[in-house]
């Protein structure tokens, strides 16, 4: 590997989640080996400029290794970007006019839209309602959160979707130092998957919730990597759950909840949070909140959390 390279990531010796370090590798290549370029071509996203750093070899030199936690079971990967290859991904190597293009077509979200509306009901007595989006994308949920006059707050890696979201009426952060306790709700939404150090984040995101907050993660439910690797390889659907530069933790229930568990929160099962917000709610509209939940969610990976 360059210098240039190794300015770009870093290996991950322990496990994100549970911080073992005993951990077995799956899977190990060189982005650069035979037939690896048709895997890393899965992501209809990447822009002209990554291609070009990839066939020069700034790119093509790094590992693709899968590891597996010994102890939690969690799989990642081992070598993942850093903070400044992660702002060269979101900001240069994702072609942003076909982002823009996917989040535009994107249909409207009707269980963001009833989860919003529930907790609107069961913080009525509250003057002010302070959510925040982290990894907020070009803001779907923040328009929707807007809509119902949460005091909206977002936070994304990407200075163009940070421009998007500057006109919407939502307060763009980038430290949250000053946002000790302050945060009722809480939405991570496909974020954990992507960074390198998920327990740190999480750990900052905790103590930015209020005492009585909720915190909201979904990651797509990856339970299953080890066996697709094992039978199909480098295929599509491995890529979806464990891709170069983006997809670098596979979580199951189990481990997602251990990741929260280990960030001072307490998960909550969807009928937990059900029966929470009953307190707010009447016959009609529970029903109509429990038919929204088991359309459009995946009871593995999406959970909610409270402080403990």
């Amino acid at each position: 590997m360059t210098e240039s390279n190794e300015l770009l990531v870093t290996t991950r010796m322990a496990c994100p989640v549970c911080n073992s370090k005993k951990n077995s590798i799956l899977f190990n290549a060189k982005h650069n080996s035979q037939g690896f370029l048709d895997f890393i071509k899965f992501e209809r996203f990447y822009s002209k400029e990554y291609y070009d750093g990839y066939t020069n070899g700034i790119l093509g030199e790094l590992t693709y290794s899968i590891a597996e936690c010994n102890d939690c079971h969690l799989n990642f990967l081992s070598q993942v970007l850093n903070d400044e290859g992660m702002t060269l991904l979101y900001n240069n190597w994702l072609d942003k006019e076909m982002l823009k293009e996917y989040y535009k077509g994107m249909k409207y979200n009707i269980f963001e839209d009833t989860l919003l509306s529930v907790l609107k009901k069961y913080w009525a007595k509250k003057e002010k309602i302070n959510l925040m989006d982290f990894g907020a994308g070009y803001g779907n949920f923040c328009s929707i959160a807007t809509k119902f006059g949460y005091n909206t707050f977002a936070f994304d890696i990407s200075a163009d979707k940070n421009d998007h979201m500057n006109s919407m009426g939502v307060t763009i952060i980038n430290n949250l130092d000053k946002y000790n306790g302050y945060f009722d709700f809480i939405y991570v939404n496909q974020v954990f998957e992507h960074v390198g150090e998920p327990l740190a984040i999480l750990k900052t995101l905790q103590q930015s919730l209020s005492k009585n907050g909720f915190l909201f993660i979904a990651v797509p439910d990856a339970a299953n990597t080890k066996k697709i690797l094992l039978k199909n390889g480098l295929s599509n659907e491995l890529f979806k759950l464990l891709s170069p530069h983006q997809h670098v933790n596979a979580f199951s229930n189990s481990t997602l909840k251990l990741l929260g568990i280990n960030a001072g929160l307490k998960p909550m099962s969807m009928i937990d949070f059900i029966k929470l917000l009953t307190l707010a709610l009447n016959k009609n509209e529970l029903i109509f909140l429990i038919k929204k939940i088991i359309k459009n969610s995946n009871f593995g990976t999406i959970l909610f959390f409270k402080n403990t």
